[in-house]
Parts: C-alpha cells; structure tokens; sequence
C-alpha cells in the first residue's frame, strides 16, 4: 500500500472522529450553560452562637462542629471517616429522617430557585427537585453535589470528545490511544507526500 492510499484510507477512517472532535471542541469554547451545569453546592451554615465542650478521643483524627437550618452538627474523622456524634457522651448519630434532610436541601438550593425549583422527596442520599435537577447528599460529610440535565449534556459531550463512547473504560482508553495514533499517522503521511510532490516539482 502506498503512502496516498494509506493517507486516503485513514482519512476515510478518521471522518466521523475528527467531526465529533471538531463539534465538540467548538462546543467546549462556547460553553453554554457550564456554570449552572457544574455548580458547586454547599449546605448552608451559620455562625455558631454556643458549642458544647467535648472531650477528644486517641483515635479521632479530625473535629468539626458546623451549624444549619437543622441545627449543630459535631463530627469527628475516625479511620479517615467522618460521623456524627452526640457530644454529650460522643456516641455516633445516625441521619435524621427524611423530610429533614429535605429542609436541610432546599436551604441550600434556595439562592437559585429558577434552577431548583422546590425539593420534592429524599432516599438513600438522593434527591430531586421538581425542575429534574438530582441532588447527591453525603450526611457524615455534610457534602453536596447537583446534575441537571445541562450536567448530563456536558457530561455526554465529554464521554464523546475524549472517545468513551462505550464505556468500558480500558477499552475507551485504548481506543483513545489508537485514534490518536492514527491522527498522527495520517499527518505523516500527509507530511511525507508533501514532501514527495515537492520534490517532483523540482
């Protein structure tokens, strides 16, 4: 096979990726919607106004004693994870019922109520509003992330620029690797009939 046909033919091969390359990367510049789509959420905390004095134990790495809407919260790392405790008598505490956590969401979510809307139900560290927008909740880290459907849009656009289209992500990884080593490869070849032609014109 010659240079012209192998250019050719990994031309052919690369058209639909260098396409959904080309769209995407123009996508990424524009980037419509991103910071609403990737929003980093905060449970909504207070100034503390009193704190009950606990006595550390040997194997608590970390304390840290916030307060929200549903009160104060004192917890300690242990093991390189975190949990609630009673500070009266430093026993683990388990999550409050639901419709707290819901209370504990929607405060904060309430700064952007277009995007939020209300907060409709809570299960299991999940929950969703009434305008489609899931709320990921982690109670012993008081930690809490969003995705709306702008989210999975970028999400998808990512997936498709960076070649995971199947989702098996050795496979997407090699695939990357290869797609990128056939780029280069019919750049080369580009290079090498350029340089041929240019020859020939000599």
């Amino acid at each position: 096979m010659n240079t012209y046909t192998l250019h050719r033919y990994l031309g052919y091969l690369l058209i639909l990726p260098v396409t959904l390359w080309a769209l995407t990367g123009a996508f990424f510049l524009v980037k419509p919607g991103y910071e609403n789509a990737y929003e980093q959420l905060q449970v909504t905390t207070y100034p503390l106004n009193s704190t009950i004095q606990i006595s550390p134990k040997q194997n608590w790495q970390e304390i840290a004693i916030n307060r929200s809407i549903l009160g104060k919260h004192y917890r300690v790392k242990i093991d390189n994870k975190w949990q609630h405790i009673n500070p009266v008598d430093n026993q683990a505490v388990s999550e409050p019922r639901a419709q707290n956590i819901v209370n504990l969401l929607q405060d904060a979510v309430k700064h952007n109520p277009d995007r939020y809307g209300l907060v409709l139900d809570y299960k299991d560290g999940i929950a969703m509003t009434d305008t489609n927008v899931k709320l990921m909740f982690d109670w012993s880290r008081l930690t809490l992330r969003q995705q709306g459907a702008d989210s999975r849009i970028f999400n998808t656009m990512y997936d498709i620029h960076y070649l995971r289209w199947t989702g098996n992500k050795t496979f997407d990884q090699w695939f990357g690797y290869i797609g990128l080593g056939l780029l280069v490869l019919m750049a080369l070849t580009g290079v090498v009939m350029i340089k041929r032609t240019s020859m020939r014109a000599k």
